[in-house]
């Protein structure tokens, strides 16, 4: 029985060809997504490791503190065979067209001295020796266009610069993981320039941000730690090189699988719209075989044979189906990494756990997909299969009528009872869950919106229409559970797309609209131009004001910190900014209190909400290792979850905060002379970028609308797979029309009307599922940002342009999609089709 059925199976090479199809897209986006995490974090890992370093001693927190004496008193430690100094400063690259170049590395600490150690490796030319020489970075180099012998312009501090000859390209070997923006912890940076060590102290400044101690022969780094922690005070970082290589690689491990948990989700979305397509397909199948079931029935085949007979069929098409999507998924790693990481030279690693995983999910998916339809085909008698056709059982549609009522009710009151915008976190995530809910319950009830929809649309443009739409409305309406059993992969997929189209909508809308209320209209705004962690410093504010016609400024250093409260302990952002700053060149809208920051902090109404604070509640602000300060909440203002949701008077912060200016903010009495005084100063400065309120909501926007088009095209492989699902059912009802489009055929019907009928068919199908998406995602992307960003359910933007690319899409790929089953049906023949059974 087993080997009839596998026969039966691949004697119809296009359902099979279009299942294979489905199984293989889902697996691809799997294993792809396993392959680059593998490879980034391998190869982080891989990199060189220092071994020449036994300890390393480090300045605390961003400031370098160490002096030449320190390094010699350290060189002094018994076991110590040298001791070199490493400079840290700030320094920036200028390509070609004296444009600025943006680094990985911020500017504070991309500056250093050579040293002939195992730091550098020189991949072109010669270490730089005394003045007028430099050595780049080489892959920022590159970026820039600069090459060994041309000149370099390098930023410094103060608003200095220096001019140098290229005379080396280097490659960068660091001690111990990766420099985040809180440097409190042992970590390394690489750097974009180097100078020689003499011209180093005099450009980026004398001090040291760490010394490195390298080991006598037989000491042991163990006594050499110890030893060197007796030399400085208990702030800074003492560390073997062992440990901080170690560090290293955990490091490179963490960001693997945060990668991993960033990629694998939009996996799993492509297998679950996979999962619909094998599952509806399935269900095609066993529905045109009935019969040939029924048959093996009659001559002693048990249930448990056909259903097993199904499973196995399902699990032979998920072994073909592994195989090349897990092939594919390795193929298409080189691509996604150099898209993911353009500047960096990722070796591709593929594990044996990536070539299980595309195997064990393609199976998995599969035989699951699978089963419902098996269990049907075992569980109806033989003669009843024999001479009924395939109709849904009344208990069937009545169970999933109140299964999907129940849910879409349920999900509405948890909703409902959590609309509240200063609910606490958990009533977020229980109002998230309550959309989900509610989308599975649309989901359940597609074949009877499914009928509700098409059939009366059928009676409506029946008499109005020519027959190809006539015979494609009734062909997608007389089967409502197979025509919503299509369309529902291309639900998924569209509703994810439309949900976070909402959701990107609502955000840049409320960057929009908080920037421009807290932000003045006649404020000028200077940024460091490097972007990211970088910023400005006392220097560019100090020129600032003694700008003639400007008369406000005010600094704000932005800086995730812990935060301890009545109710426990959070990380928050704030913003440590001048007093005068929040009544001038800033606006924030109090809705209790004053602005006065030298009597406490302000803070945003929806954080006090979240933390259940009010005005003279007390918090703790750990502003770094050593600075933590207590204040009173005396202002509240209305804003968003976007910005720095506390204010903090500057004078409270320390010192290495207070020279980390994130956005620099000024006015005068003419603004407009004030901003054409500024950008007149700052003109042969690159690293400064002077624009205005709406600099920032540009920027604002542009940068959370870059992460969102990378969903886009991840979903978009999820409507990539729900399509081919249109195609693989249109081939299938093809097949299961023969006789009917060959008696057409007979009675008339051109070629040319056959294809037509197919084709309204698929936009009628890909339509349905494309608005049930619409219907299904744009709530879901309201609840998203009530939850995510405290608003109100209803304050939510739609996404018009892009539903409306979207129902472009889904239309044209209906077109295409139905362009191979429509000729299949056209190339129909008449007679050998009106003979046949």
């Amino acid at each position: 029985m087993l080997k009839a059925m596998l026969r039966d199976l691949l004697a119809h090479k296009g359902r099979v060809v279009m299942t294979l199809i489905a199984i293989a897209l889902g697996v691809t986006a799997t294993v792809g997504s396993w392959v680059v995490s593998d490879s980034i974090a391998t190869t982080l890992a891989g990199q060189e490791t220092r071994h020449d370093v036994g300890v390393s001693v480090q300045s605390p927190g961003k400031e370098s503190l160490l002096t030449s004496a320190d390094r010699d008193r350290l060189a002094r430690t018994p076991g110590v065979g040298r001791a070199e100094g490493v400079i840290v400063g700030r320094a920036g690259l200028i390509g070609r067209g004296h444009k600025f170049v943006r680094t990985t590395t911020v500017l504070d600490r991309a500056g250093t001295n050579w040293s002939s150690d195992k730091r550098f490796t020189v991949e072109a030319g010669t270490a730089p020796t005394g003045p007028g020489q430099v050595a780049l970075h080489k892959a920022d180099a590159d970026s820039a266009g600069i090459a060994v012998g041309d000149t370099a312009q390098v930023l410094l501090s103060d608003g200095r610069s220096d001019t140098a000859r290229v005379t080396a390209l280097f490659t960068y070997h660091r001690l111990g993981p990766r420099a985040t923006t809180d440097a409190n912890e042992a970590s390394d940076a690489v750097p974009v320039v180097a100078y020689d060590t003499a011209t180093a102290t005099k450009l980026l400044g004398p001090r040291f941000h760490r010394v490195e101690l390298i080991p006598a022969s037989g000491a042991s780094p163990g006594a050499l730690k110890a030893a060197a922690q007796k030399g400085v005070s208990d702030e800074y970082h003492v560390e073997t090189g062992s440990a901080l290589a170690q560090a290293a690689v955990q490091q490179s491990d963490s960001e693997a699988q945060d990668l991993r948990m960033t990629m694998l989700p939009f996996a799993a979305v492509a297998l679950l719209v996979g999962m619909f397509v094998i599952a509806n397909t399935f269900t095609l199948l066993v529905s045109r075989r009935t019969r040939q079931f029924a048959l093996l029935r009659a001559v002693g085949a048990r249930k448990g044979q056909v259903r097993a007979g199904i499973v196995v069929e399902a699990g032979v098409l998920g072994l073909a189906g592994g195989t090349l999507g897990t092939l594919a998924g390795v193929a298409l790693g080189p691509s996604m990494i150099a898209v993911m990481r353009p500047q960096d030279d990722v070796d591709l690693t593929v594990s044996p756990f990536a070539v299980l995983l595309g195997y064990g999910v393609a199976l998995l998916v599969t035989v699951v997909a699978a089963y419902r339809s098996a269990r049907r085909a075992a569980a109806v008698p033989p003669v009843a299969a024999l001479r009924t056709a395939d109709t849904a059982p009344r208990e069937t549609k009545r169970t999933r009528h109140f299964t999907g009522l129940g849910c879409i009710v349920t999900g509405v009151v948890m909703v409902a009872m959590t609309a509240d915008p200063s609910t606490s976190n958990l009533g977020r995530i229980v109002g998230l869950m309550g959309a989900v809910l509610g989308v599975i319950g649309m989901i359940v009830l597609a074949p009877f919106f499914a009928e509700a929809l098409l059939r009366p649309l059928m009676r409506l443009l029946g008499a109005r229409s020519g027959p190809a739409v006539r015979l494609g409305l009734r062909n997608a309406a007389s089967d409502p559970r197979r025509t919503s059993g299509t369309a529902t992969a291309l639900t998924v997929g569209l509703a994810l797309v439309c949900a976070f189209a909402t959701l990107s909508a609502s955000f840049s809308a409320l960057i929009a609209s908080t920037t421009r209320a807290n932000v003045p209209p006649t404020t000028t705004v200077l940024q460091s131009a490097a972007g990211g962690e970088s910023s400005l410093t006392p220097a560019e504010a100090d020129k600032v004001r003694r700008l003639p016609g400007v008369t406000q400024v005010a600094g704000s250093r932005d800086v995730l910190v812990g935060l301890t409260y009545k109710g426990g302990r959070t990380e928050r952002r704030i913003s440590a900014i001048e007093p005068s700053g929040l009544k001038g060149v800033l606006t924030p809208h109090l809705t209790a209190g004053s602005p006065d920051l030298r009597r406490g902090v302000v803070i945003s109404q929806n954080q006090a909400d979240m933390l259940d604070l009010g005005m003279n509640d007390r918090i703790t602000l750990h502003l770094d290792a050593r600075t933590s300060v207590t204040q009173s909440v005396v202002g509240i203002y209305d804003a968003t979850e976007l910005q720095a949701s506390i204010f903090l008077d500057v004078s409270k912060a320390p010192g290495s905060l207070r020279k980390q200016i994130t956005t620099l903010y000024a006015s005068g009495p003419d603004p407009d002379t004030a901003r054409d005084s500024i950008r007149a100063a700052f003109r042969d400065r690159p690293d400064v970028s002077v624009g205005s309120r709406e600099t920032l909501v540009e920027q604002g926007v542009d940068q959370q609308s870059l992460a969102f088009t990378l969903m886009y095209a991840m979903f978009g492989v999820a409507i990539l797979i729900a399509v081919s699902g249109v195609v693989n059912t249109l081939v299938l009802s093809v097949m299961e029309r023969t006789r009917e489009i060959g008696v057409i055929r007979a009675v008339g019907a051109t070629r040319l009307l056959v294809r037509r009928t197919i084709r309204v068919e698929s936009i009628v199908i890909s339509l349905f599922g494309a608005l049930l998406g619409v219907i299904v995602g744009v709530p879901a992307g309201a609840v998203m940002q009530h939850a995510m960003f405290g608003q109100r359910l209803g304050d939510f933007s739609l996404p018009a342009g892009i539903i409306g690319l979207s129902l472009a899409g889904i239309t044209l790929a209906a077109v295409l999609a139905a362009i191979w089953p429509a000729r299949r049906a056209a190339r129909t023949d008449m007679l050998a089709a009106i003979a046949g059974e």
